[in-house]
């Protein structure tokens, strides 16, 4: 474990050993680390070895021509200590220390005193340190929040009392102007005049300038610097700029369509089509696939299938940035050699392409998914002279249009996609609800399969990292097993085998595999990281687990303090007692909690209550939730309230882009999942 960056280290310079251990008596202070030195060279060595954070020197009348030097040489260090004198009776040591300045001064033989005059001047450096690392991390949050603001696509201002105090470069581009210094001191009414639709953006502004903030959004007529008009849609929120309360304007510019024939022509052709490969864009196709599934029969099976290149990042590294199109289109003629016009071919976003097949067989659809992968897998491709193979990742979902809707499907195949590349990529992941309703013959099939998977080491182990936007230091891996399956591109994900697992007596066996290979560090790159590891309850209640867990702590292979325990708020809700008595057997070692798989709408109030933890890690689309109205934010809002009130804080799960970030900041979330804020 890393040493507490709380304590300091104290130097006495004496020849008397037993006037410093009566004096790290008297101070009677853990934060404090005594260090002594009793020769020139001593000192010396003690300096090079690392810093002194407080001096004490013993002047009496020994020392007196060693005390000048002596001091010089603290006072010449990168951060110069702060230098206390422990005086003789006689007045000429007192006359000695005064004459070089020091910040302090006590007799010593007033052992009280001293200890006294010690404990102070440490409490002074802890506070400054203190102080010193608080204004570090506000400039660190206020640096983050500026770079999010700098980046985002969204133009965005601050406005106080109706006047521009800060607009990023979105906003200045939206309305025509080189730099900030042009519209430095604007009025928003200087950009939004009078328009015909009857707002009245005065009363809008004396409101603004009371606090009052518009419930929603209104449209504006809003103008430009070269004097050209556009509608717009303004939204209006409270923040604060430079520590001073505002309200920050978020501007949608408002797209008018053309009346005629051809023009209309030309942009349905512009807003169903991606540029880029020519297949259908994202819109496009989520418009389709809706129309799919609300028109299909009973018998007939929607698949949505996602197709991601693994590793893109470091693809676009290798043939540089400006070749992301090359790539993007000899993925889209590799993906036309396997799907057709029927399958509604798209580019659902920057590198993952999307299909939507309907079929009366599941098996045609585990078919395409396997066809994909292995299509791709290896393919040259031939971008300014270098080839570099690619393979890819493949998220499924599959459902009738009964069951689901076309933004459920293609949410449970993005979900699944990302597990696939989390896996390795090269594979596919199908969206496969809980095992929670399986009859018997399917849980005799799972017992089977997950017995067959634990003595053939089919579980692969996923390590999930958990980064915080104000720490860069801070770093939890979070490791979970997925089962391949033998002889098949396909990854099957714990939510799928889970609840089987406990119906057939396997959880606790899955859980003790896990925990062993984490022990062993399969596939740790960060020896120093706190691992998360999710147990299931059966395992946290058994007896002979807990002191299985209990003997590999003590013996120091899972040191305890690295260790986070992890229990789903599905599970855990009618068992508080067991998880009461496991947390007080392991925090006594060190070992913190982990809440997992809780939604937004969960209550968790009186969870907290009676039980302690660290941590609470959030499920599902986040990101998506928020959009969808002011209730997913309340829900969160109040969730983010208690956990604080708890001292417990919250771990989002991943997001796509900075923009999600700063609406995570705006709860106070500073925890997210993947490694999106490391990404160069």
């Amino acid at each position: 474990m890393a040493e507490r960056q709380d304590r300091l280290n104290l130097l006495i310079v004496d020849d008397d050993p037993g006037i410093v251990s009566e004096l790290e008596t008297a101070v009677g202070d853990a934060t404090l680390i005594f260090q002594f030195a009793d020769t020139p060279n001593a000192i010396s060595r003690t300096l090079d070895e690392g810093r002194i954070d407080l001096a004490v020197i013993h002047v009496h009348a020994g020392s007196h021509a060693l005390l000048d030097p002596l001091v010089r040489a603290l006072r010449n260090q990168s951060a110069a200590p702060p230098i206390l004198a422990l005086a003789d009776p006689e007045p000429e040591s007192a006359a000695a220390a005064a004459q070089v300045s020091m910040e302090g001064i006590a007799r010593v033989d007033d052992p009280r005193n001293a200890a006294r005059l010690i404990r102070e001047r440490a409490r002074l450096i802890a506070t400054g340190r203190e102080q010193t690392e608080a204004l570090r991390q506000v400039s660190d949050i206020q640096e983050r929040y500026n770079l999010l603001l700098e980046s985002s696509r969204e133009a965005i201002a601050y406005l106080h009392e109706g006047l521009h105090i800060y607009a990023n470069p979105s906003y200045l581009e939206q309305f025509g102007y080189a730099g900030f210094d042009e519209l430095e001191g604007f009025s928003i009414l200087d950009l939004l005049p009078a328009a015909n639709d009857g707002t009245d953006l005065k009363t809008l502004l004396r409101a603004l300038s009371k606090g009052e903030i518009p419930d929603a959004p209104i449209d504006v007529q809003a103008q430009r610097a070269d004097g050209s008009e556009f509608r717009a849609r303004a939204d209006f929120s409270p923040a604060r700029y430079d520590g001073e309360a505002c309200t920050q304007i978020m501007i949608r510019e408002q797209v008018a369509l053309g009346d005629s024939e051809e023009l209309q022509q030309e942009l349905e052709k512009l807003r169903s089509r991606d540029l880029v490969t020519g297949l259908m864009n994202r819109q496009a196709f989520i418009a389709t696939l809706s129309e799919v599934t609300a028109s299909i029969d009973d018998d007939t099976h929607v698949a949505v299938l996602l197709v991601a290149i693994d590793d893109y990042a470091s693809l676009q590294k290798k043939v540089g940035a400006a070749a992301s199109d090359q790539i993007i289109k000899q993925m889209a003629e590799l993906f036309g050699e396997v799907v057709d016009e029927g399958l509604y071919p798209a580019r659902l976003s920057d590198h993952v392409l999307a299909l939507c097949q309907c079929t009366a067989d599941r098996g045609d659809t585990v078919a395409l998914a396997t066809r994909l992968v292995e299509h791709f897998s290896g393919k040259i491709l031939e971008i300014g002279g270098k080839s570099p193979t690619i393979t890819v990742s493949v998220g499924l979902s599959l459902g009738t249009g009964q069951m689901f809707s076309g933004d459920e499907l293609l949410a449970q195949a993005q979900g699944a996609l990302h597990e696939a590349e989390r896996t390795g990529g090269n594979c596919y992941v199908r969206y496969r609800p809980s095992a929670e309703a399986a009859d018997g013959d399917d849980l005799a099939q799972w017992s089977e399969r997950l017995r067959h998977a634990l003595n053939n080491r089919e579980f692969r182990l996923i390590h999930l990292p958990i980064t915080s936007m104000e720490d860069d230091e801070f770093r939890i891996i979070e490791t979970e097993a997925r089962l391949r399956v033998e002889g098949s591109d396909e990854v099957i994900l714990p939510s799928a085998f889970r609840a089987a697992a406990v119906k057939t007596g396997l959880a606790t066996d899955l859980d003790r595999d896990l925990l062993e290979r984490v022990i062993g560090g399969e596939g740790m790159d960060d020896d120093d990281a706190d691992v998360l590891v999710g147990l299931s309850l059966p395992s946290i209640t058994e007896e002979t687990f807990c002191d299985w867990l209990q003997e590999r702590i003590e013996s120091g292979q899972m040191p305890g303090q690295r260790l986070i325990v992890g229990v789903r708020e599905p599970e855990i809700r009618e068992s508080l007692r067991e998880v009461q008595r496991f947390a007080n057997r392991f925090v006594a070692r060190g070992v913190r909690l982990a809440l997992l798989g809780v939604e937004l709408e969960t209550r968790i109030d009186m969870l907290l209550k009676n039980l302690s933890f660290d941590f609470i890690k959030l499920e599902g689309n986040l990101a998506g939730a928020l959009g969808k109205g002011d209730a997913a934010r309340a829900a969160l809002e109040a969730l983010t309230r208690d956990a604080k009130s708890h001292a417990v804080e919250v771990i989002a799960p991943p997001v796509e882009n900075t923009a999600d970030l700063a609406a995570l900041w705006q709860f106070g979330i500073t925890l997210v999942q993947d490694d999106f804020l490391r990404d160069e």
